[in-house]
């Protein structure tokens, strides 16, 4: 399965559809009101420097799952020059019981990232020992930040610590 298809299947696993509203004062034009679940952050606002330290390269940027915004959730990633890793920030308006508590994550594990409570999760669908993602409060919103290696790893190896490694240089790019 390829990056996008890891994307769209951790995002549906954990998005419900926001229901939509606005509002109007007599006189004046509509006002969008956000939809319910939106995030505030904006994942591909992380500054190049930050990319760079995590090896990946900025020029390789994609906003949602393939330009499509998918509802409740924002979404940007990136990959190394050699097209061997990725990363990818999922930032969401649910809160962080709601996403820890989907049956699709497995091993989820309590850690720290810079003074952070944080957790390690992984995804039932992840054969291949590919990617583990690190989820955290940031804000009013829920990061989930994921370390991807697109050829998988060997089943005695874990993805886990390059995403802590990753999520402890972000940490300092993502609001409180």
């Amino acid at each position: 399965m390829g990056r996008y298809g890891v994307a769209v299947l951790a995002a549906v696993s954990v998005v419900g559809l926001a229901g939509c509203g606005s509002t109007s004062v007599e006189g004046q034009a509509e006002t969008p009101k956000a939809d319910a679940g939106e995030p505030a952050f904006d994942p591909c606002s992380i500054p190049d420097e930050v990319l760079r330290a995590l090896g990946m390269d900025p020029s390789s940027e994609e906003r949602d799952i393939q330009d499509v915004k998918q509802p409740g959730w924002s979404l940007c990633s990136w990959n190394d020059p050699d097209v061997s890793f990725f990363v990818t920030i999922f930032a969401t308006g649910r809160p962080l019981d709601s996403i820890l508590a989907n049956e699709r994550f497995t091993d989820v594990t309590p850690i720290e990232i810079n003074g952070r409570e944080a957790f390690t999760v992984r995804e039932t669908s992840d054969k291949r020992n590919e990617h583990c993602d690190v989820v955290l409060a940031a804000g009013p919103d829920t990061l989930m930040l994921q370390a991807d290696y697109a050829k998988g790893l060997p089943p005695s190896e874990s993805p886990c610590p390059l995403a802590v490694e990753n999520a402890q240089l972000l940490e300092p790019a993502l609001p409180r």
